[in-house]
């Protein structure tokens, strides 16, 4: 430890009053040792064994020769014992000269102890010292300069900000007892302190001959209460952690428990308080209910407010923390910190912006329905229920001000508006509410093959919605119509997005049976009974009710296109239109399809016996691009600027057969609008992925079907 010093103790010797037998203890190694005295004759240092020393009382020999033979048979019985316990590290003998009659002469030896530990501390001051016939033999003197020990005892800081925390120290085997304190922080220079703060205080100990020992104390306190608001809808509730449960809740207008449901639009404010005394408020401002578009800004604005602008001097270095958490899995409560925390410092006026759009885009993707789906499904994949947190963080060095608070619970949903607008907000503040749209920007009287596949994507928009109907008004030859309910679902919630069949086959009106059926009044045998309706669908709508049949969607409409299309021209290219949902896009002309070839070649080496088959070039790398040019046939205006959501899609499927096939659209100008056309159509290439080897689509047999087996021409490429 800082200023210590390594205890030593000086011992001078007599021998004039040594016999043979007498005896002395001294402490080492965490211990009392006996040395024993032992006559002998002569000034020459016996081999000795350890623990036992040579003394000599020759009535010739002077008091001087005596003296130096028994102070250096001493020395070395300390010695022997020291190397024999394997402490040589731990201490050093060396000799003291004498002075004026005995100088010259060894009369003692200097005991020090080279490392720093209580354990191999010499006691104060030198411990037993006697001979056989009970009298002292030893003049000893003890100079041990000895190492400064504290005792520490502390009480916390109590809840978190107080400052009910205490320190004591008790200091203990200096040289004289007498202990000076100095602190760290420049607090008193006394033993005890009280009225302290969380925090590490320091404090060196020194006694008066210099000798001194630094302690640190840690004061903890109880961890601060935090309340972060968990929002549902617009119901809220407060999770509390930190402090001394259980906690009471005082909301500003009036309710004491931690849940609220349906609550209004409005602030409110909280303070909680827990069982040892410590309070934390929270407040929030419950926005209405909304989802955000993942590829449009999402943007949490902070404001230190009005009293910053007065005086900045309040929070100096003001900064502001944001936390994005999202629920991966749908509807399991637990949510993730997206990233880390982000930091972004405050303007002049206390204000700052975060956009968080791009760690959220990352949690959702395009929805693919099942192959020919043919009832209602939830489009998990298109959105994400997210919440943000923020604080403040400000002084001199920063820390963070407060709990984090949290923003209401929202949902992100996949796709985006264009530029102008998402800066219009023309969607939220009315367009959404008014239109009650499907999530997509296709014409409609849309017309389709019967074969051809057809998704609508709903969003259910209101808290009072838990459920909901896919009605399917059909539309006959000579006039008539007929509706029913094609699906339902049930248990929803608000901002969900739901995939609906709306194809011809996918709703059931191709092949087979009658589906429905007319009283025929005219039957004279057997009135009122049922008799299958006749005429046939040219048309079909669809549009959404909620359980008491209420219309909460628009109404989509279709025309079935009896257009003689062969089978091997019906390509459907299904693509994630720029509102999450996907669309249908049928390229019903003739199609060219073309491998483009990319090969890496290099010269091969032409040793001694080279085969020439081998040839000059070898390849060391070829594949293919299978590139299908196709064609729409033709389009109405409307059906053509609709095109532009295809143009822009990330994720495009080729639909044929029983199989989706993965590409990417060859980026090139596409006509949007073209005057001079009434009809026009529209041309573009697909890309499928690269081969590297040539293999035909090879058919699913039942077991125990024998089949031919199949040549290159069949089915390579869609």
């Amino acid at each position: 430890m800082a200023g210590e010093r390594l205890a030593q103790q000086t011992i001078f010797i007599t021998s004039s009053a040594l016999l043979d037998g007498d005896w002395v203890e001294i402490w080492l190694d965490g211990g009392y040792r006996r040395f024993t005295a032992l006559l002998g004759s002569g000034t020459t240092v016996p081999a000795g064994t350890v623990q036992t020393f040579q003394i000599s009382t020759d009535s010739n020999a002077n008091r001087p020769d005596q003296q130096r033979f028994t102070a250096e048979s001493f020395i070395y019985a300390l010695r022997q014992w020291i190397i024999a316990r394997g402490v040589t590290t731990l201490y050093n003998v060396e000799p003291v000269i004498g002075t004026g009659f005995l100088a010259g002469e060894t009369v003692g030896c200097v005991i020090q102890v080279l490392v720093y530990d209580p354990f191999y501390d010499f006691p104060f001051p030198l411990g037993s010292a006697g001979g056989a016939r009970g009298i002292s033999w030893f003049v000893s003197l003890t100079n041990t300069i000895r190492p400064v020990q504290v005792a520490v005892q502390q009480t916390p800081a109590g809840n978190f900000g107080g400052a009910s925390g205490t320190i004591t120290l008790t200091a203990s085997n200096g040289t004289d007892g007498v202990y000076a304190y100095t602190w760290a922080d420049g607090g008193p220079p006394v033993a005890a302190r009280t009225g302290l703060a969380a925090g590490s205080y320091t404090c060196v100990v020194r006694d008066t001959s210099g000798a001194s020992a630094s302690v640190t104390v840690v004061i903890v306190e109880e961890d601060r209460i935090e309340v972060v608001v968990v929002y549902s809808g617009n119901s809220v509730q407060l999770v509390v952690t930190g402090g001394v449960g259980p906690y009471a809740y005082a909301w500003g207008d009036g309710p004491t428990t931690p849940a609220r449901v349906n609550l209004p639009v409005g602030t409110y404010a909280c303070t909680v308080t827990d069982a040892a005394g410590a309070t934390a408020q929270v407040s929030f401002a419950l926005a209405p209910y909304r989802f955000y578009w993942s590829r449009n800004a999402i943007a949490l604005a902070l404001d230190a407010g009005p009293a910053y602008r007065l005086n900045p001097a309040t929070k100096p270095n003001l900064s502001f923390l944001c936390e994005v958490w999202v629920e991966p899995d749908y509807r399991s409560g637990v949510f993730v910190q997206v990233g880390a925390t982000n930091e972004q410092p405050a303007d002049r006026q206390g204000r700052t912006t975060f956009e968080v759009q791009a760690l959220l885009d990352a949690y959702v993707s395009e929805h693919l329905p099942e192959l020919n789906q043919r009832t209602i499904s939830r489009a998990d994949s298109l959105f994400k229920r997210f919440y943000l947190q923020y604080t403040e963080r400000f002084g001199e060095p920063a820390v963070t001000s407060a709990a984090f608070s949290t923003q209401a619970q929202h949902y992100v949903v996949h796709g985006g508006l264009d530029f102008f607008e998402a800066a219009a907000g023309t969607w939220f503040d009315s367009y959404q509410g008014a239109a009650r749209p499907f999530l997509t920007w296709e014409p409609n009287d849309k017309k389709c093959l019967p074969a051809q596949p057809q998704y609508l994507y709903f969003m259910v928009d209101s808290f009072d919605l838990p459920a909901f109907k896919q009605w399917v008004r059909l539309r006959y030859a000579d006039g008539s119509a007929q509706e029913y309910v094609h699906g339902e679902r049930s248990s929803c919630l608000r901002y969900e997005v739901y995939c609906l069949p709306a194809g011809f086959a996918q709703l059931g009106l191709g092949a087979g049976p009658a589906r429905f059926f007319d009283l025929d009044l005219d039957d004279a045998e057997a009135p009122g009974k049922l008799k299958a309706r006749s005429a046939k669908v040219v048309a079909w709508e669809i549009y959404v009710t909620d359980a008491a049949n209420v219309p909460v969607s628009e109404v989509r409409r279709y025309v079935l296109d009896t257009a003689y299309v062969p089978a091997g021209q019906q390509r459907f290219f299904l693509y994630a239109n720029s509102l999450g949902g996907v669309s249908t896009f049928a390229a019903l002309g003739q199609a060219k399809r073309t491998l483009d070839l990319k090969q890496e070649v290099a010269d091969r080496a032409q040793p001694a016996g080279y085969d020439p088959l081998l040839g000059d070039a070898q390849v060391q790398d070829k594949s293919g691009q299978p590139v299908l040019a196709v064609s729409s046939g033709q389009l109405r205006r409307d059906q053509l600027i609709a095109a532009q959501d295809l143009a822009l899609s990330r994720r495009v499927v080729l639909q044929r057969g029983d199989r989706y096939w993965p590409g990417v659209l060859k980026p090139k100008a596409f006509p949007v609008d073209d005057e001079t056309e009434t009809l026009a159509a529209l041309e573009f290439e697909f890309l499928l992925p690269r081969q590297r080897q040539f293999s035909p689509r090879l058919p699913v047999t039942p077991a125990g079907l024998v089949i031919a087996p199949v040549s290159g021409g069949e089915g390579a490429q869609p």
